[in-house]
């Protein structure tokens, strides 16, 4: 594995290249997590080659910009990455990963080879998110309860005695909120990568149009980003896709799931359409 930088405006976004083979796979992991993290799939994976990028606020990619990333912004700097280069190449992506790779394959389908999604978000519109997010007045208070999260964790106790909200939810809400400085890292990266939006029906045109194959791993346990998602994503795209459950929760991207990421990865690479 070795590391590299790639200027972006004012930034440098680090990524990491593992293997050496000829089909090139894009990765994207998810929040809180590194471009590391994909590392020890190499091993698994003869004749890829996997680049891992640290999104913005994450690793070791020094972010300098305001929170506005753009889509198109984001494609050019993954074209400048050499061993990326102008030629298709595939997509994987892990939880927040995920929306990259499904906004990515939306904006430009016929560069795109195959598409493997790890858990991902951006299969169901999450209106907490949106709402924090996307409107104004949603952001201020998303600002104000990553400053001030006391009321908002009243809140999710409440829920969770009424039984509208699980446990495993709660930890996870407390994992990321009760650090400052993981608050702080939340809203900077969910707002900067607030742009990308997939839109399924457009996505699913286009793995149609493209015969881009898909491949989506999920967890069975995993009460975060739930395997039925994933049903009703690949309804109508059948031809294309695969889904397969993992007895895991969400850390469905690890290495002891190398094999299942094979056997996906070699399904996209067979039923990839020739360059």
């Amino acid at each position: 594995m070795t590391s590299h930088f790639i200027s972006f405006r004012q930034s440098r976004v680090h990524y990491r290249v593992s293997g050496s083979g000829p089909l090139v796979t894009v990765c994207f992991h998810g929040f809180g997590e590194f471009a590391r993290t994909f590392d020890p799939l190499s091993a698994g994976l003869p004749g890829h080659t996997l680049v891992a990028i640290d999104l913005p606020w994450h690793g070791e990619t020094e972010w300098k910009e305001t929170l506005d990333l753009q889509v198109d912004e984001w494609i050019d700097m993954i074209s400048s990455i050499p061993e990326v280069g102008s030629g298709p190449f595939g997509l994987m992506g892990y939880s927040m990963g995920g929306r990259i790779c499904l906004s990515l394959l939306q904006a430009i389908p016929g560069k795109i080879r195959h598409l493997l999604l790890i858990a991902p978000d951006g299969l169901k519109v999450n209106p907490w998110y949106w709402l924090a997010t996307s409107i104004p007045w949603g952001n201020r208070l998303f600002r104000h309860t990553m400053e001030n999260p006391g009321w908002f964790l009243n809140l999710l106790r409440i829920g969770r005695k009424a039984g509208m909200i699980n446990e495993s939810i709660l930890k996870f809400v407390h994992i990321y909120v009760d650090d400052k400085a993981m608050r702080d890292k939340i809203y900077r990266a969910w707002t900067t990568m607030r742009l990308f939006r997939p839109d399924l029906r457009a996505i699913k045109s286009a793995i149609r149009r493209y015969r881009v194959p898909v491949y989506l791993l999920f967890g069975r346990y995993d009460r975060i980003i739930l395997p039925v998602h994933g049903k009703r994503f690949i309804e109508g795209i059948e031809d294309h896709a695969r889904m397969e459950i993992l007895e895991v929760g969400h850390q469905v991207l690890h290495p002891r799931n190398i094999e299942a990421i094979a056997r996906a990865m070699a399904y996209c690479e067979k039923e990839s359409p020739a360059p």
